[in-house]
């Protein structure tokens, strides 16, 4: 078979007129105006979403910690609902003693910590029931913020959660 050759044609051309919308042309990416655009836009946004998002972090970490404290409070009732009494420390329902019917059972499988991996504490007993705090972000007693103790004991918080 044989093929006859156009005149005028190469590939990816319309024609031998030089007006054609498709001779020369080349659309195979973005100006640099566009992309300058583009960039222009996603620093805008990034300046109203970052600031947002990195404030949501600090507020979920606190979210965490009530989430934890309840957690912690169940098993407490567990344990109560096992030996009749509530745990003396945290180390107790790591290591619990046999209950009433020569069982141990499993209250905690680890040391528990806060968001910011440090270690809950069992603060004390308020009305019969125990009180955990975390110390915070900062990791010392007092603070405010994101860096004050959490207890809990919602009435020890002042409005905290």
């Amino acid at each position: 078979m044989i093929q006859k050759k156009r005149e005028g044609l190469e590939p990816g051309k319309t024609g031998g007129n030089m007006n054609s919308p498709k001779w020369n042309r080349h659309e195979d990416g973005f100006t640099l105006i566009e992309l300058i655009v583009v960039i222009a836009i996603i620093g805008i946004l990034a300046t109203f979403v970052v600031p947002n998002v990195m404030g949501r972090t600090d507020q979920a970490k606190v979210a965490k910690v009530k989430q934890d404290f309840k957690a912690l409070d169940t098993q407490c009732k567990m344990f109560k609902i096992d030996h009749g009494r509530y745990p003396d420390s945290i180390d107790e329902l790591l290591n619990p003693p046999q209950d009433f019917n020569g069982n141990t059972n499993d209250y905690l499988d680890s040391e528990p910590l806060d968001p910011w991996t440090n270690e809950i504490y069992f603060f004390e007993m308020i009305d019969g029931r125990p009180v955990f705090v975390s110390l915070g972000e900062d990791q010392t007693e007092g603070g405010e913020g994101y860096a004050a103790d959490l207890y809990s004991d919602e009435s020890s918080n002042s409005g905290r959660f």
